[in-house]
C-alpha cells in the first residue's frame, strides 16, 4: 500500500525512506507501545486478572526457548476516515537469554528479524534489502535499544522479555477479568486492561497448567479511528531444540545494505553495494 496522505506519513518521519521501504509498516506500531511509558502505582486490577496474569508471566518466563506461530491483523485509518485492515502471520523462535528470529508475512511486507546475541537485523524480503547494528547481549535490553534508539516499536514485543507482568502492566490504570471463552478451540481466561496514556488491550490466557497467551489486542483510544492490533497465538513449542544458526543472518545475493535510522532522521542512506 502507497502512502496517499493517511496516517502512513507520520510513520514515515520517525523511519526515513529506506527503512520505510524494507519494513511497510504503520504507525500504530509505535503507537500501541510508546503510550505504555509511565508508571502505573495507582492501578486498580481485579484480583483474578492480576494472578492469571501473573501467572502467564512466571509461565513464559521459565521457559528457557520456545516457538509460536501468530496471525495478526493491523489497521490503518485513511484520512477519510475509513478504516483499513492489513493481514499478517509469523513465526517467532526466542532462546534465552540472547537469540530471537521472528519471520513475518503480510499485505505490506515480508520481514525476517534475526538477534544472535551480538547484531540485529532486519531483512525486507520484497525489496532485499536489509539493516544491521551492534546489540546488546540480552534479548530484553535489545528489544529496549531497538525502542529507545531506533524507534523500533512492536505491538506483543511484552510477551517475549525475560518479564511479561512488568512491562505488559507499566502503565495500567485499571484491569478486570472477563470470564472464560474459547480461542481456536482452546479454554481461555479473558482479562481487559486499560492505560492511562490512550490504550485499551486484551488478552486471552489458556486455562490449564500451561497459562499461554493465546490472543492479544491493543486498542489505540485516542487515535482517530481507534485502531486495533490484534494477533492470534498458536501452534506453541516448548522444546524446539533451536541451533545458533537459525539466529545468524546471511545476506541473499545482491542484498543491499541500508541504514538503521534514530527516530529523528529525515532520510536514509545506503551502507555500501551488495553482500
Amino acid at each position: 500500500m502507497t502512502d496517499t496522505g493517511s496516517s502512513g506519513g507520520s510513520w514515515k518521519r520517525w523511519w526515513g525512506p529506506l527503512l520505510a521501504l524494507l519494513l511497510g509498516a504503520t504507525p500504530l506500531l509505535g503507537a500501541a507501545q510508546q503510550a505504555k511509558a509511565s508508571t502505573g502505582s495507582d492501578a486498580r486490577i481485579d484480583p483474578q486478572a492480576q494472578r492469571i496474569l501473573r501467572q502467564m508471566s512466571d509461565f513464559l518466563s521459565a521457559q528457557r526457548e520456545f516457538s509460536v506461530r501468530t496471525q495478526g491483523t493491523l489497521d490503518e485509518v485513511l484520512d477519510s476516515g475509513q478504516k483499513i485492515q492489513l493481514q499478517r502471520s509469523g513465526d517467532v523462535r526466542l532462546q534465552r537469554p540472547n537469540r530471537l528470529r521472528v519471520d513475518r508475512t503480510g499485505d505490506l511486507a515480508r520481514l525476517h528479524l534475526f538477534y544472535d546475541g551480538r547484531q540485529l537485523t532486519l531483512h525486507g524480503e520484497r525489496a532485499n534489502a536489509y539493516a544491521t547494528t551492534p546489540a546488546p547481549t540480552t534479548v530484553d535490553a535489545t528489544l529496549d535499544m531497538a525502542s529507545q534508539k531506533l524507534g523500533l516499536d512492536a505491538p506483543g514485543a511484552d510477551l517475549l522479555v525475560s518479564n511479561p507482568y512488568a512491562a505488559l502492566t507499566e502503565d495500567v490504570c485499571s484491569g478486570r477479568y472477563l470470564g472464560g471463552s474459547m480461542v481456536d478451540g482452546v479454554a481461555v481466561h479473558h482479562l481487559a486492561f486499560r492505560n492511562s496514556d490512550g490504550v485499551d488491550w486484551e488478552l486471552w490466557v489458556e486455562d490449564g497448567p500451561r497459562p499461554l497467551p493465546r490472543k492479544y489486542v491493543i486498542t489505540s483510544r485516542d487515535l482517530p479511528g481507534a485502531p486495533q492490533y490484534s494477533v492470534s497465538l498458536s501452534e506453541w513449542n516448548l522444546s524446539p531444540q533451536l541451533t545458533q544458526d537459525q539466529f545468524q543472518f546471511t545476506p541473499p545475493r545482491d542484498a543491499m545494505r541500508v541504514s538503521f535510522l534514530a527516530p529523528d532522521s529525515q532520510g536514509g542512506a545506503q551502507q555500501g553495494g551488495s553482500k
